[in-house]
């Protein structure tokens, strides 16, 4: 009988020991998922600040250009 009442209890510590480590294994792969909605969330955030500063946006990516531009074509001609 007692050797029963202990093989009982070690099935039922290693049973224990399995659940616990099943659910490590699921908080590890839940945090991987978390990561994936924080990036999601930074992404969306970035474009609707570009979709509002569109313009100043475009204005200053135009004029970065254009002064690339005026210096590439300026050191062609002998410039600079």
């Amino acid at each position: 009988m007692k050797g029963k009442m202990r093989e009982w209890l070690v099935k039922g510590k290693v049973r224990q020991m399995k659940a616990a480590e099943a659910v490590k294994e699921f908080a590890r792969g839940e945090e991987g998922a978390s990561h994936l909605v924080e990036i999601i969330v930074v992404i969306v955030i970035v474009i609707a600040i570009a979709g509002v500063f569109r313009e100043q946006l475009q204005g200053a990516i135009e004029a970065i250009f254009g002064n690339l531009t005026s210096f590439i074509n300026g050191s062609e001609h002998g410039g600079v």
